[in-house]
Formats: C-alpha cells, sequence, structure tokens
C-alpha cells in the first residue's frame, strides 16, 4: 500500500477515535469551547476522507485528458477544505457571541471534560508531528496539511484546556470568548490552505531565483547551446515541470540534441533534489558565429537596395556578451543629407534588419559621410564586463572631452567593453540635427582623436561615436 494512503487511513483512525472522546465530552460538559474543538475533529473526519480520495486520485498516471498528470487535485483538495472550515466556523462565531450576550454560561463536570481533553491533546501532539514529516518526505501538501491541522488541534485544546482548569474555581464566562479565540485561529489557518491551494493551481514558480540563474548559466555553458531564451518552472505534487528554450547551432546532430537534453536533466535533478523533476526542452536552431556574420552580410546588402540614400556598408562587427549577440556597422550616407534626415534613414534601416534578424538584441548603426578603405567583413567579438570602477573613470574623462567641443549638445549609453585582448568604446552623441553629415563626421573623428589621446589606453581598439539629432531627446546627459 502507498505511503501516503496508509497513513491516511491512520490519520482517518486516530480522528475517529478522538471524535467519540471529545463527542462523550461535549454532552457531559456542554462547554462551547468543548463544543467548537469537537466540531473540527468531526470535520477533520470529512476531510481525512476527503484526503484519501485526493491522493488516490493524484497518484494517477497521465492520460488523453491530463496530459500533466492529476497532481493539482491535491491543491483542489487544500481549497475545499479551508472554504469549508472557514463558513462553519463563522458560524459558531455568532452562537458564541449569542451565548455571551445572553449571559448563559455554565460548564458541568470540568475534571471530566480536563481529563478527557489533556488524552486527546498527548494523541494529537505525537501524531501531528509524524504526519508533518511523512507529508514533506513524500512532496504530499494534503497530508502535511492534515499534520499541521492536528497541531493546531494540539495548541488550540490548551486553550480549552486552560477554560475547563478555571471552571474548576467556578469562572464560567470564559468559556465562551475561548470558544470566539479558537474560531478565529481555525479561519486564520483556513484561509492559508485556501492561499496554499491557490498559488499552486496558479502554477507559481516554486524555484528560487538564484537557483533558477545558476541552473541558466550551467544550460548555457554546455557545448553547442548560444543562448537560453526562456525558462520556466512550475510545480504539481511532488512532481516539478521545467521548461527550457534554447537556441543552438544550426548543424548539431539529434543524437548531440539528445546529449543537451539529457544534460539538462542531470543538472536539473542534482540541483532540484526535493523535485521529481521533468524537463520539457524547446531546441531553436540558431547559426554559430561564422554563419551568422555570412548570413547578416547577405542579408544587409539585400536590404541596401531597397535605400538609395545609403551609398555602402563597412566595419561590421558581431559582438556576444554572454549569451546575448549585437551588431556594429558603419552605413556611408549620401553627405547632402542634414544629420537629422541621415538618422531617419539608419532608423528605417535598422528596423526591417531587426525583422529578418530577430536574433540579435541590438543594432548599432554609425552614420559616415566619407568612404572608407576598409572593407566589408564580419568580426566576431566575444566581449567581457569592465570593473565598474573603471567603467566610471572612462566616462567621467570623455564626459569633460564631449563638453569642451561647441557643436556637442549631450550624449547618452557610454559603453566601454573588454573583447579578448583590447578595449572598445562606444558612444552616442548628440548635435543640431541640421548640420551636415559630412561636416558632422568631422566633428565625431576629431573627438575619437582628443579620446584616444587623453584616456592614453594602448589596446583602444575601436572608439564607436553615433551621431544623433538631439531634437526630441528625452534620455541622457544635455550640455
Amino acid at each position: 500500500m502507498d505511503e501516503k494512503i496508509k497513513f491516511g487511513i491512520i490519520t482517518l483512525a486516530v480522528i475517529l477515535f478522538q471524535s467519540s472522546l471529545k463527542l462523550f465530552g461535549v454532552i457531559i460538559t456542554g462547554s462551547l469551547s468543548f463544543l467548537s474543538e469537537t466540531v473540527d475533529t468531526f470535520v477533520d473526519i470529512v476531510f481525512i476522507s476527503l484526503t484519501l480520495y485526493f491522493i488516490k486520485q493524484s497518484q494517477k498516471p497521465p492520460d488523453y485528458k491530463h496530459m500533466y498528470g492529476h497532481a493539482k487535485i491535491d491543491s483542489i483538495g487544500t481549497l475545499i477544505q479551508g472554504i469549508i472550515l472557514i463558513n462553519l466556523y463563522v458560524y459558531l462565531i455568532i452562537n458564541a457571541i449569542q451565548v455571551m450576550i445572553r449571559g448563559t454560561f455554565y460548564i458541568v463536570y470540568p475534571e471530566i471534560g480536563l481529563g478527557l481533553l489533556i488524552i486527546s491533546f498527548s494523541v494529537n501532539i505525537i501524531f501531528s508531528r509524524i504526519l508533518i514529516r511523512k507529508g514533506k518526505h513524500s512532496k504530499s501538501l494534503v497530508l502535511e496539511i492534515q499534520g499541521l491541522n492536528l497541531f493546531q488541534d494540539s495548541i488550540r485544546a490548551l486553550f480549552v484546556i486552560l477554560s475547563f482548569v478555571l471552571a474548576l474555581f467556578g469562572i464560567m464566562f470564559t468559556d465562551a470568548i475561548f470558544s470566539v479565540v479558537l474560531s478565529i485561529w481555525i479561519i486564520i489557518g483556513a484561509y492559508k490552505l485556501i492561499k496554499n491551494g491557490i498559488i499552486e493551481l496558479l502554477d507559481t514558480n516554486p524555484i528560487n531565483s538564484l537557483l533558477l540563474e545558476k541552473i541558466r548559466q550551467n544550460i548555457f555553458n554546455l557545448e553547442h547551446v548560444n543562448g537560453v531564451r526562456g525558462i520556466k518552472a512550475r510545480a504539481s505534487g511532488d512532481k516539478l515541470f521545467l521548461e527550457v528554450s534554447l537556441s543552438v547551432e544550426d548543424h548539431i546532430s539529434i543524437a548531440r540534441a539528445q546529449e543537451i537534453t539529457k544534460s539538462i536533466q542531470t543538472m536539473s535533478t542534482i540541483n532540484i533534489p526535493f523535485y521529481n523533476v521533468e524537463c520539457i526542452i524547446e531546441m531553436n536552431p540558431l547559426k554559430g558565429e561564422e554563419s551568422i556574420g555570412e548570413s547578416i552580410m547577405n542579408l544587409i546588402y539585400s536590404i541596401k537596395v531597397e535605400f538609395p540614400k545609403i551609398i555602402n556598408i563597412n566595419d561590421l562587427n558581431i559582438f556576444s556578451f554572454e549569451d546575448k549577440y549585437f551588431v556594429s556597422l558603419g552605413v556611408l550616407i549620401d553627405d547632402s543629407l542634414s544629420l537629422e534626415e541621415a538618422h531617419d534613414v539608419c532608423n528605417h534601416f535598422e528596423n526591417d534588419l531587426k525583422k529578418q534578424a530577430p536574433y540579435f538584441y541590438r543594432i548599432i548603426t554609425h552614420i559616415e559621410g566619407h568612404p572608407k578603405s576598409k572593407i566589408f567583413s564580419a568580426n566576431n567579438i566575444e566581449c567581457t564586463n569592465i570593473e565598474p570602477k573603471m567603467m566610471q573613470k572612462m566616462k567621467q574623462e570623455v564626459e569633460k572631452i564631449l563638453r569642451t567641443h561647441p557643436k556637442v549638445r549631450g550624449y547618452h549609453g557610454f559603453e566601454f567593453w573588454a573583447a579578448s585582448n583590447y578595449y572598445i568604446i562606444e558612444l552616442h552623441v548628440f548635435f543640431e540635427g541640421s548640420l551636415n553629415i559630412a561636416t558632422v563626421h568631422n566633428y565625431t573623428t576629431e573627438l575619437e582623436q582628443k579620446i584616444r589621446k587623453k584616456l592614453k589606453i594602448e589596446n583602444l581598439e575601436a572608439i564607436l561615436l553615433h551621431a544623433e539629432p538631439i531634437k526630441g531627446r528625452i534620455d541622457g546627459i544635455f550640455f
């Protein structure tokens, strides 16, 4: 017999025994607080019967209608129990308040009631701890809650015991007060039951965010994985479904893809040992860095045909930062255009490129007004983080240079990257939109020279200055 069902049956036997004791005690003593405890115990008989049913149903294997299994019926059972408890104990509170208003307080044979309560208390306090431990071990929310319910019964019984001790000294009015207190306590516990049931039914992520990020990083480090597009987790009973969406190299074989799947399953089981983990893997083929560069070059040339104001494209770089890719390229624009007109052309070009290449999270275009001698080639550059203090220092030095230029109106998006054995600076610089492209290009060339001279970084490979019109800008630093 399954352990959950076995303990469910034992719990039912314990509650039946206690119900007999408490019913006898209520009939003999007439105590309201004892009545509240007895009603809760009788409700427990109904609940443990439901628990046995829900446990049996939740263990059924997946079928055509319930492809993820039946474990969520466990949470539905919890929800039903909470709703019943709240309604029942609201009625008991109303009844106790009416007794207090009438002033009809009485308890007879308090010594008998006290003895029965002590026996019930002892049985509850022992068996509740066993149920809680078994519920946690078997990942049964209903079994664990039943144990917590019995433990709360034990604690609440102390109030009833106190009521009977006071009754031995002739103090009867506290009985109705304790009845209200116990009922409110049970209602609060029922609310928590409902909340826990709803949380599981809503597929709330049960995994700590740091642990989930650790799994994501481990997956990204797997061979042939280019990116982790999304990772989701939801629990159903003792089973956790981990849904992972990957970007993988398009040339890998089915056998290699199967190895990736097995690796993710293994690392998930190791990192999340307290659940039976089932991984659902979606693999999206993404070209490797070399083929990305080749395909993006072809794509850019095909899109360029639709933009007659673009004379040429050069200096294509593909940057990879952790699991993200972005593109930087120079756009040679007809130098008879103003900066504002050239910026509009580049924006439309970027938007068309993003639609055709959605796997790039960022596309950067450099407006140029004079032809360059460099040929159009795709360089794949892997970038890493820069120490924050160094980043801030470089930003301050560059800002000083920008402020000294009479035509610069501000800037935004300062970036400073380390790429293998050299550095790259990227910056968006604001100018008046009416300026001629050729003139703006002269300004950015002048600024680049000053920045190189000021920073004195020997391995500063590139300074990427993007000229943008200041009109309409709401973000950045303005001079």
